[in-house]
């Protein structure tokens, strides 16, 4: 298995109507709306620190 050789990782877990997102390694958690905006909410920091972004 390849090992991840990113800094900070978020995981999010798509919903209907909410992502639940999960960041590491400063253990982070929030709740986003399904929505354009909550979707604007979390690709601009995730850009902005580089981080490796699984769903």
């Amino acid at each position: 298995m390849n090992k991840v050789s990113h800094d900070r990782i978020i995981g999010i877990d798509v919903s209907r109507d909410w992502l639940d997102v999960h960041c590491l390694p400063d253990g982070l958690r929030l709740r986003l709306p399904n929505t354009d905006k909550g979707h604007g909410r979390l690709a601009d920091p995730a850009r902005e620190i580089d981080a490796l972004v699984c769903f």
